[in-house]
């Protein structure tokens, strides 16, 4: 009796590691986003790439200047992982954060709390490397300071008053700076002083004052400014500096009703220019204009629409003031801040009139590359909740009309898209807006996707050839977990995919324009579970990477046993792979098909490998097969007979004697 010894062994497999790859994946994003609420400072973010693998040690030091901070965070990532965080301990005023030997691109960021007096707090962060002998200098290239401010809030009256503190360096004469940066329109009056505590030390008045201060002193800076009557708002810039040339307070402060700015880092002194456009849709706007400062200097401003161009801003933190007010109807405006190849700041905004929600209302700005019929469609994504959506579109301030498919027929130029969305009660939801040609083979010209009621950040990516990919969204969970955290993934106002909390998601792709549209909303309360000292609240740390899939292979055996010397035939198929080699068998090697069956001679116990490789690395396969020996045959030339062979003998004996007993009685049988 045979035995079967034959065992199938199927070994799960799914995205192979990184240093098994044979080819590396085709990655379309990779990368993490520190993400803050509105009313937040602003993180400070340092990047920098390791060339070889050294350990190395960031220390994150509150300088205190002008006061110190209420909690301050630091975190480092590596490509898309959190190599870890740190608070900043409040009696030493320092943290250290050990980064293991790796090679890469690093990103060193710093959240934080200012003081709610101050508003603004100043920060070093040095990165040493740990095989220096010590003292360890910090790593120029790696190491970076700078200051976190908190957005100031509009005032509902036309004045505002700064009250606020600064430590003196050495005992001398200040230079005080104050500066009517007359934007949108001259204050009408700015004046202050400086006091050590209750007795008055100099009265200051827009312009240069000297002040004699004594060393290592606490001082209070008190500066009160009046808008303009009509623009009910205004900016100006505040510069004080020691003795010696330093400066030891530079900022720039809103006045009235002025918004809030918008804080762009410039990584290097570059010349730029900058537009601002009424696009005159419904209406023209009342007034609106723009303003760039650095610390308390005005680089460049606008009024009214138009260019400045060509002017240099340094390296550091920029602040983007924006002013609009609409007239008896909604308008949009554009403002743009780019040199000649990347733009460091757009915004296209739509201004509604005071009794008007325009936190409901989102504009967004196409080119029609020549005259003829397009296709509007706003498409409301359910995700997370549904919306109520209208829309219109314009081209020099006429409302284009649009079929009921969306088609609307146009000149050559800039049209204009607002929409109207209302979030269900505590709600909030993401619609698409994308604008295409006519004909059999449209093409895209915008699909933007659009977060109400929720923060929302976007990324856009663009795919060459057809293929499989993953998504993969990862909470980092600093300085604490996010509130919301999802992502979808869309194409011409198509849902591919959607991912809630973290996870991964594959789908295909074909050539054309994608886009990830984030719902990331940070905490603003502490959790329970919260750390001493407290995170910084308002942040969260999330990481998204899009890459090829894996490849996923199949391989399967028709029989459990065989004879040695049999054949067993194989049976395979692969997904997102390019290529295959076969190995494991005399019968069964070298490079296969992607899919296929094959009858492979066995002659010993083997174990069949299919490794199949693709754009998003390898996967393998196998199975073992056990042979077993043929059964002994039997020997000759000593006589032996076969027991069937006597079988057969003893048949044809017993057929003749039937024969002859059959003929003698038919001999003795009476004849008639």
């Amino acid at each position: 009796m045979r035995k079967s010894l034959l065992i199938l062994l199927l070994a799960a497999t799914g995205i192979a590691q990184l240093a098994a790859r044979p080819a590396r994946a085709d990655v379309l994003l990779d990368e993490t986003n520190l993400i803050g609420l509105p009313a937040v400072a602003p993180p400070s973010e340092h990047a920098f790439t390791a060339s070889a693998a050294e350990a190395l040690t960031v220390t994150l030091t509150d300088i205190q200047v002008p006061a110190p901070f209420v909690s301050l965070q630091v975190a480092v990532t590596l490509g898309d992982t959190l190599v870890g965080s740190a608070s900043v301990d409040p009696a030493s005023h320092t943290a250290t954060l050990p980064v293991p030997a790796a090679a890469g691109n690093y990103v060193i960021r710093v959240v934080g709390a200012p003081d709610a007096t101050q508003g603004i707090g100043s920060f070093g962060a040095c990165v040493t490397r740990n095989a220096d002998p010590t003292p360890r200098p910090c790593v120029a290239a790696y190491s970076f300071s700078g200051n976190i401010q908190t957005p100031a809030i509009p005032s509902t009256t036309p004045s505002s008053a700064l009250n606020t503190s600064f430590v003196s360096t050495a005992a001398g004469s200040y230079t005080v700076t104050i500066t009517d940066d007359a934007f949108p329109a001259a204050l009408q009056s700015i004046s202050g002083g400086i006091a050590n505590g209750t007795t008055p030390v100099s009265s200051l008045a827009a312009g240069t004052t000297q002040v004699t201060l004594a060393a290592g002193t606490t001082y209070t800076l008190i500066i009160g400014a009046l808008a303009d009557a009509a623009a009910q708002a205004g900016l100006y810039g505040i510069r004080i500096a020691d003795p010696s040339g330093a400066v030891i307070f530079d900022r720039t402060l809103p006045v009235g009703a002025m918004p809030a700015s918008t804080i762009v880092n410039n990584a290097s002194s570059q010349s730029v220019g900058l537009t601002l456009t009424d696009l005159a849709y419904p209406a023209a706007l009342a007034g609106v204009g723009v303003a760039v400062t650095e610390g308390s200097a005005s680089l460049a401003k606008l009024t009214a629409p138009g260019t400045l161009a060509n002017f240099t801003v340094p390296a550091g933190s920029l602040e983007i003031w924006q002013y609009a007010v609409a007239g008896a109807s909604p308008g949009v405006y554009d403002v743009t801040l780019s040199n000649s190849t990347v733009s460091l700041f757009s915004n296209t905004k739509v201004v509604s009139p005071p009794a008007a929600a325009s936190s409901l209302s989102f504009a967004f700005v196409v080119t029609l590359p020549a005259a003829g019929t397009y296709n509007l469609a706003v498409t409301d994504f359910q995700f997370p909740s549904g919306l109520t959506l209208a829309s219109t579109i314009a081209q020099n301030g006429t409302v284009l009309q649009q079929s009921a498919n969306g088609d609307f027929t146009a000149a050559k130029g800039v049209a204009i898209i607002v929409v109207n969305a209302q979030p269900p009660q505590s709600g909030n939801g993401i619609f698409d807006v994308t604008v295409q040609t006519s004909g059999g083979s449209p093409q895209i010209l915008l699909d933007q996707t659009q977060a109400v009621g929720a923060v929302f950040d976007t990324r856009t990516i663009n795919v060459g050839i057809s293929g499989a990919y993953d998504a993969t969204l990862t909470d980092l969970g600093f300085p604490a977990a996010f509130q919301d955290l999802a992502v979808v993934v869309s194409h011409g106002g198509q849902v591919d995919g959607k991912i809630f909390g973290g996870g991964t998601f594959s789908f295909s792709v074909t050539p054309g324009q994608y886009v990830l549209t984030f719902v990331a909303t940070p905490i603003s309360t502490a959790p329970s579970s919260s750390t001493t000292p407290s995170p910084v609240l308002g942040y969260g740390l999330y990481s998204v990477r899009v890459a090829s899939s894996a490849p996923v292979v199949t391989l399967t055996a028709n029989t459990t046993s065989v004879t040695a010397g049999d054949a067993v035939t194989l049976t395979w198929s692969s997904q997102n792979s390019t290529s295959c080699t076969a190995s494991g068998g005399s019968g069964w090697t070298g490079s296969q098909t992607t899919s296929g069956t094959l009858s492979v001679s066995v002659g010993a116990t083997e174990t069949l490998t299919l490794t199949c490789i693709g754009p998003g690395g390898s996967a393998e396969k196998s199975v073992s097969v056990t042979a077993t020996a043929a059964p002994a045959k039997s020997g000759g030339g000593g006589g032996a007979l076969d027991f069937g062979l006597f079988g057969i003998l003893g048949a044809c004996l017993l057929a003749r004697r039937t024969r002859v007993l059959g003929a003698a009685a038919a001999e003795h049988r009476p004849k008639n």
